[in-house]
């Protein structure tokens, strides 16, 4: 048996003995246990306003009014001039209209009408023609949106004409107020008013919009309230509690054009566009790209947000896996912030932009060098050398991270070399969401992308993210309905069922981040179709919901030489097959290229040094998508490239790669430097829906105990390492001396604002609860004296119905008391590490044993209990090999001989963990386990107790699969 693979151009040919199999390469589809990589059949390209060809004089006019349109001061300074003039202009005017020439030609991103996207259906095909486009470009003209600032209107006037009313619905009540989300001269901030019952049902009433007559009628206002009533409907208006249907939107219908307001003679915001007539992207370029996108996903480690990360750890720490109200865990006082963005003032804001991007940036890198650094050597750049990561052998990820449904890969073509940009996204509706207020064809294709993450994932609610606060960037944020649903964060919702910020719900399952809808009941995931750069922003819910957009999804599919390799002096070309993923990189150093002071640089002196260097004849230089374009040969580039370095201490110049025969020319055969979005997908479902939780609970329970009630809350301040002696001896000695009035008790270790036990005890008679309160004083009085105890206070005892439900919370408090009693007898023979872990190992056979899960099932919870708790401490190999050799003294040590009374509390707590789980509905069992385990270690342990809740998952993972290894 033998085969052969011939790839003929858009076909692939297998010789499999003496059977031919012919493969259509059109739907590029590469099937395997990781993904199903499909290239979109339509495609978004983008083109600079001029042919690379272009001379100048054929285009000033043109050229003067791109320029009218982006910079009205400069176009004041030569819109006089002819083209023959401009040598003689002063030197800083010539390079400035260089600079503009030079991006009209080479750069594609949209800005005025300095480039355009067009279009392209059947996008792909086999022998495919040149894409021919429409030289002209057509103008959709919108006001630009710093404008709304200039819209102004009376709020009476609004309310009398009966105007829609939208709440702000990131209201939320505390003790004695009501706290909200309010934006002044760009800062965001939180306000807060009394709690007014009036006020918020008038909340309630329009968290969908509803005219004034329709709220006058819910309310029920009367003739002679009328007056009074829109008085406070505009004081609600001003403070920010209720928009009117005048106040901007920035997704939907566009503003300006919803409230009729004229636009004569005002500043315009132009996304131009040109009509691509005919033409294809050749099929055979293509026929990598499945197979790259599979590599990168493989090789290229997930880096999680290391805010997203320290708020999953703030968020455990003070909710565990309580669900609450998202508003409540990003308050600064209640919740737990996001980012510290909740203590930062302006000026705080302004350098943490810089030193986060820097942060973010240097960690990506060090991941990258770590996983690839033995792979990619530096030491193997060679000038002229490429890199072919397809001749290299990477070491593959077992568990790589999920692909998003939709993404795409930025990219533009070269003769047979496809030159990538960028590859990844959340979203392929991420770089064309802008697009869609200009054309219908791309906004009804941006729903069909969002339709392929619908599909993929039923059970889950996509929603966009409406969001503006930077006038001068926002026109970039302006964007149709794409998604179903939408979140309007400080703006008017022009949606059918407005999504709400106070019904979100926010939770941490092992390793994830979970929203869910109370009204809708379903799982959330924002979606935000813009390619705005959310990292500007400083307001916290925003910054999270854009954050999750990335929660462990493979978004950034890049492999950046330099980020992996800082400050070389070369870096070499990046390539997979055909496809470029990076160019050829040198660095100039001003220091090296400029002469001594006194003297000037010549043309020829820089050409020289250049050409020695090794740079390409064409090259760029700048950042991101602000670059500029030189050619080696051209004296005015050469020049141009003089002046820039004036200013630059040192600069990276990337080769360029110009195509012979471009693939996009217009009719009259003038070739454009195209840059492609191919749209890539897969049909996985990548997201899970949230355990659905009940609207309403069947068993209505009492939820707070205050001081005086029946339960009695203390918490006792220690250090961690003494809690284990004062269990034993100080708490047990007060609760075998109280028995009789104590019904149920139990304890939990805890370190928030401090390491503390919280004791929890269910009184027969609660007025006894005073004297029990004294006693427990006394006893601890000693120890305070010296400072072995350093508070003692009594709190309000707040049930966990969330996490266990109405139904089986007091089964479960019964279930903690026969857990304390066990581990309070334990501890008193001070057991070590792996005693504990056995004894837990013991507790999951019975378990086990009473066929609660099926065996099969149960094996594959341990392990994906073990999994989410290897992941959260970063393992990797060296700690699986640490682990794995104390799992063998593990194994090899002598088990604990119980007493008669552990034996005895054993089986009692054994007995009521099993009661528990019988008891739950069967599809919460596997988080109920989790969660009962999860405070049964609290207990055992009285310090790193998450570290030793995964050695322990770890080694019971072993042992379920060596006790099913022997029973078959």
């Amino acid at each position: 048996m033998f085969w052969l693979a011939i790839p003929l151009g858009g076909w692939l040919f297998l010789l499999l003995a003496n059977n031919r199999i012919k493969f259509n390469l059109c739907n590029f589809r590469l099937s395997n246990k990781f993904m199903n990589i499909n290239i979109h059949p339509t495609a978004i390209f983008r083109t600079p306003k001029f042919s690379y060809q272009s001379d100048i004089s054929a285009c000033w006019d043109e050229l003067k009014q791109a320029i009218s349109i982006s910079s009205e001061a400069f176009y004041e300074t030569i819109k006089d001039v002819k083209a023959d003039e401009i040598p003689n202009l002063p030197p800083k005017i010539v390079f400035t209209i260089w600079k503009y020439f030079n991006r009209a030609k080479f750069r594609s991103t949209p800005y005025g009408t300095f480039a355009s996207f067009s279009l392209l259906k059947n996008a792909v095909k086999f022998n495919a023609d040149k894409i021919l486009i429409e030289a002209h470009q057509q103008e959709h003209s919108f006001i630009d949106w710093p404008q709304k600032n200039n819209v102004s209107y009376s709020v009476a006037e609004l309310l009398a004409k009966n105007c829609l009313l939208f709440s702000n619905s990131s209201y939320y009540p505390t003790s004695n107020s009501l706290r909200y989300i309010a934006c002044t001269d760009g800062l965001f901030e939180l306000a807060e008013i009394n709690q007014d019952v009036f006020v918020q049902k008038v909340l309630e009433a329009c968290l969908k919009p509803i005219s004034v007559q329709e709220l006058e009628q819910t309310m029920g206002i009367q003739e002679d309230e009328h007056q009074s009533f829109l008085n406070l409907l505009a004081d609600m208006r001003d403070l920010q509690l209720l928009f009117t249907d005048h106040d901007p939107n920035i997704l939907g219908e566009d503003y300006f054009k919803r409230i009729g307001f004229s636009d004569t003679g005002l500043p315009r915001y132009i996304i131009a566009e040109r009509k691509a007539k005919a033409g294809q992207i050749e099929e055979r370029l293509l026929q990598h790209v499945p197979s790259l996108i599979q590599l990168l996903q493989q090789i290229i480690p997930n880096n999680e947000k290391e805010a997203l990360q320290k708020f999953k750890n703030r968020f455990k720490k003070k909710f565990e896996q309580k669900e609450v109200s998202l508003l409540i865990a990003l308050d600064p006082e209640m919740g737990v912030g996001y980012d510290e963005l909740e203590q930062a003032d302006q000026s705080d804001d302004f350098v943490a932009q810089f030193s986060n991007k820097q942060a973010e940036k240097t960690k990506e890198g060090e991941n990258l060098k770590s996983t690839l650094g033995k792979t990619l050597n530096q030491e193997s750049f060679e000038q002229g050398k490429p890199i072919y990561l397809n001749k290299l052998a990477f070491k593959l990820s077992e568990k790589p991270a999920k692909l998003p449904n939709t993404f795409s890969m930025l990219m533009s073509i070269a003769d047979d070399q496809l030159c990538v940009d960028q590859v990844g996204g959340i979203t392929a509706n991420g770089l064309s969401g802008r697009f869609t207020m200009a054309n219908a064809e791309v906004e009804q294709h941006s729903k069909l992308i969002a339709e392929i993450e619908q599909k993929a994932n039923p059970d889950v609610l996509f929603f966009d993210v409406a969001y503006m606060v930077e006038a001068t960037v926002d026109n970039i944020n302006r964007r149709k309905i794409i998604y179903g649903q939408q979140l309007s964060i400080l703006n008017y919702d022009t949606s059918a069922e407005p999504l709400l910020l106070n019904d979100i719900m926010i939770s941490v399952r092992g390793s994830e981040i979970i929203l869910r809808s109370k009204k809708l009941n379903k799982r959330m995931v924002p979606k935000m179709a813009s390619a705005y750069n959310y990292s500007r922003s400083d307001l916290s819910i925003f910054r999270l919901l854009c954050d999750l957009q990335h929660q462990e999804i493979a978004s950034n599919l890049n492999i950046p030489l330099d980020a992996i390799f800082p400050n070389l002096d070369y870096y070499p070309p990046l390539h997979f097959h055909n496809i470029s993923l990076s160019r050829a990189k040198w660095r100039v150093k001003k220091e090296a290229i400029f002469p001594a002071k006194n003297e000037q640089l010549t043309l020829a002196q820089c050409r020289t040094y250049l050409t020695n260097l090794g740079v390409s004849n064409c090259f760029k230089a700048g950042a991101s998508d602000q670059t500029l374009c030189f050619n080696l040969a051209n004296d005015e580039d050469i020049n141009a490239l003089i002046q820039y370095m004036q200013k630059q201490k040192s600069v990276y110049l990337e080769e360029v790669i110009l195509p012979e025969s471009s693939p996009v020319v217009d009719e009259d055969g003038k070739p454009y430097l195209a840059q492609f979005i191919l749209n890539l997908y897969q049909e996985s479902q990548i997201y899970a829906p949230a355990n659905l939780v009940e609207n309403s609970a069947s068993t209505h329970v009492q939820q707070y105990f205050p001081p005086g009630s029946e339960w009695l809350y203390f918490e006792i301040y220690c250090h961690q390492q003494r809690s284990d002696e004062m269990l034993i001896g100080v708490i047990s000695y007060f609760l075998e001396t109280h028995e009789q009035d104590i019904k149920s008790w139990f304890f939990i270790r805890y370190n928030e604002n401090g390491n503390h036990l919280r004791l929890r005890l269910l009184l027969h008679d609660v007025g006894q609860g005073q004297a029990l309160t004294t006693a427990l004083s006394n006893y601890l009085d000693d120890d305070l004296k010296v400072g072995l105890v350093s508070d003692f206070q009594i709190r309000t005892y707040k049930r966990e119905t969330q996490r266990y439900g109405n139904d089986l919370i007091a089964q479960v408090e019964t279930h903690f008391g026969a857990d304390s009693n066990y581990v309070i007898s334990l501890l008193q023979a001070q057991p070590d590490a792996f005693t504990k872990y056995k004894l837990c190992s013991d507790v999951a056979d019975k378990i086990n044993q009473a066929e609660i899960f099926d065996t099969k099932d149960f094996a594959k919870m341990i392990k994906l209990f073990s999994d989410s708790y290897n992941n959260e401490h970063n393992l990797d190999a060296t700690d699986f090999k640490k682990l794995n050799t104390q799992y063998q003294l593990y194994r090899k040590g002598a088990s604990m001989e119980l007493s008669p009374d552990q034996a005895s509390h054993f089986e009692l707590f054994s007995q009521s963990f099993v009661a528990v789980l019988k008891q739950a509905e069967p599809n919460k069992r596997m988080s109920l386990f989790s969660d009962l385990m999860h405070m049964h270690v609290n207990r055992l342990f009285n310090k790193d107790q998450r570290t030793h809740e995964m050695v322990m998952y770890y080694y019971l993972l072993k042992d379920v699969q060596r006790r099913n290894a022997m029973a078959n």
